[in-house]
């Protein structure tokens, strides 16, 4: 019984000497330590993901993707293979191990809007990491593989931070540096548990993940054919596409349109708070004129290509009015100039869209506030049945002042450009006194 209670005690001390060594590590020296064990655990799982141009044999994209079975199913970015899924003819996909070895795989499914694309390798992969059944806790230490820079293979340690509040489109806030050449890799938990996929950055330590929910619905496609005619898979982009902006447009068509006072009319303010808003003044002592703004965005683009982005909305208003100085000759040529401002667009290339084709007139509200209209719409070359669509209006009431509204929205079919058109001129109203 003495020796027991001797080596009991003995034990005791040397438990409690750890404890207090491991209480004077600095926290950056354990978080290192979990850094090493975690990349060293799982990063067998985690390839370089390359697009290849087949007719000259250098690469054009390059990414990062998991292995999520062992049959050889791997998990990247849409937006890391989008050139294969235009050009299959000229372009190929590969992946390179940390070990060097070059893998040919083949895209089975895509899901645009989430920028997420499932492949397949002609054989089992060594390692396979596991989804996450559920969301961490908000605080949760998480680790970012990839490929940053077509350098070597890197994780970088953060913190999640749940899902972005008030976002169109889910994504999960990382704390961390999430760098080019990341997108597509996993953000695991230290059992290894997918909670995310890299998929941008905003500077700063601040990321963004696509939640491993979206993942799995992939998953479960079970597609075993591998997508290799730019025809269906631009017929897929383009169903996707069409659902995602039904969707949009079914949740603003059904709610009510917030007005606020402006002069002497009341405008659009608040619609959903998937937009945010930011105002803009013109106030300067050498203009003969002030412009009073805001415009409203919902930050919700769809990477498409390189140079084609589609998915967004946002809508604007500007009250100009004029000061003694400027006469009514010269407020209607400044007020003119302002409203065939060309507004910003989403991005596309010449082979991404046609022409605007545009139709203006002169309407009365239901109030008989007149207004000068301008609708242009410009169709998808690729993607058909979808349109870039701007709308334009100017109140005529006045010599002195004015409202020029805006509308502007990428990616939505005919009818629903005419439905959301329709409901937001209807929201602008002469505000008599």
């Amino acid at each position: 019984m003495h020796l027991f209670r001797h080596f009991r005690y003995t034990a005791a001390l040397l438990l409690t000497a750890a404890g207090l060594l491991l209480a004077t590590l600095p926290s950056t020296a354990l978080a290192a330590a979990d850094a090493q064990q975690v990349f060293q655990r799982y990063k067998d799982a985690v390839l370089q993901i390359r697009i290849v141009d087949t007719r000259s044999g250098n690469r054009i994209s390059l990414g990062t993707g998991f292995v999520v079975d062992a049959e050889g199913r791997m998990v990247s970015n849409f937006h890391v293979v989008s050139e294969y899924a235009y050009h299959p003819e000229w372009n190929r996909i590969e992946a390179v191990s940390s070990g060097g070895a070059v893998i040919p795989l083949k895209l089975l499914a895509f899901d645009v809007v989430h920028d997420l694309s499932l492949l397949q390798a002609g054989s089992r992969m060594p390692q396979a990491l596991t989804l996450a059944s559920e969301p961490p806790a908000k605080g949760t230490p998480l680790y970012a593989f990839g490929i940053p820079l077509d350098l070597e293979l890197t994780i970088v340690q953060g913190l999640y931070n749940g899902l972005l509040e008030k976002k169109l489109r889910e994504q999960v806030h990382f704390t961390g540096a999430i760098n080019p050449g990341m997108s597509g890799g996993p953000a695991v938990d230290e059992n290894g548990h997918v909670v995310g996929v890299n998929v941008a950055t905003a500077g700063n330590g601040v990321g963004f993940l696509v939640p491993v929910k979206y993942v799995a619905a992939l998953l479960q496609q079970r597609n075993t054919a591998a997508l290799t005619q730019s025809a269906p898979m631009l017929t897929l982009m383009r169903n996707q596409l069409l659902a995602e902006q039904q969707r949009i447009m079914a949740d603003l068509l059904a709610r009510p349109i917030i007005t606020g006072e402006v002069g002497n009319y009341r405008t659009p303010k608040d619609w959903s708070e998937h937009f945010k808003c930011w105002g803009g003044d013109v106030h300067a002592e050498d203009k003969l004129y002030t412009v009073v703004s805001i415009s409203c965005d919902m930050q919700s683009d769809i990477f498409l290509s390189g140079k084609h982005r589609t998915g967004t909305l946002s809508y604007s208003r500007s009250f100009v009015q004029a000061k003694p100085g400027l006469n009514d000759w010269q407020f209607d040529r400044l007020y003119g100039t302002l409203f065939n401002q060309d507004p910003d667009m989403p991005d596309a290339g010449k082979d991404d869209v046609g022409n605007f084709s545009c139709r203006s007139g002169f309407v009365k509200q239901a109030d008989g506030l007149p207004l000068k209209t301008l609708f242009c719409l410009r169709a998808y070359r690729k993607l058909t049945g979808l349109y870039d669509m701007v709308l334009q209006s100017a109140t005529l009431d006045g010599k002195r002042s004015g409202l020029i509204n805006r509308l502007v929205a990428g990616g939505v079919s005919y009818d629903d450009a005419l439905r959301i058109s329709k409901k937001y001129l209807e929201a602008l109203t002469w505000n008599k006194r």
